[in-house]
């Protein structure tokens, strides 16, 4: 099956607190994927890494064979492929449905 995330050797510092450290995994094209853990473990920040709400510390997100941190990729036309459900649902009252669907995006 064709791979669509490759994440590689991926890392998140906030400060000198390393919240993800090394992580590597792939995602094939029809798998499901669940992260669990405990809280505080990274998840959120993995998740936010892949759509570049985060930028990573180093190492690689490849998004169909493509490097998405690499300068001149095109982030905005990526984040059209990815969607994320927040853990706190902060709306924003002066958009409607489809505004606070597409804000992550813009």
């Amino acid at each position: 099956m064709t791979v669509v995330i490759d994440i590689k050797h991926l890392n998140k510092k906030f400060g000198d607190h390393e919240v993800l450290k090394d992580v590597n995994f792939q995602v094939r094209k029809g798998e499901v994927v669940t992260l669990i853990g405990a809280s505080g473990s990274g998840k959120s920040t993995l998740l936010r890494c892949i759509n570049l709400l985060e930028i990573p510390t180093g190492g690689e997100i490849f998004f169909n064979g493509e490097n998405i941190l690499d300068d001149g990729h095109n982030r905005e036309k990526y984040r059209t492929h990815l969607g994320m459900v927040f853990q706190q649902f902060n709306l924003f009252n002066n958009l409607d449905v489809l505004g606070n669907c597409i804000v992550g995006q813009v």
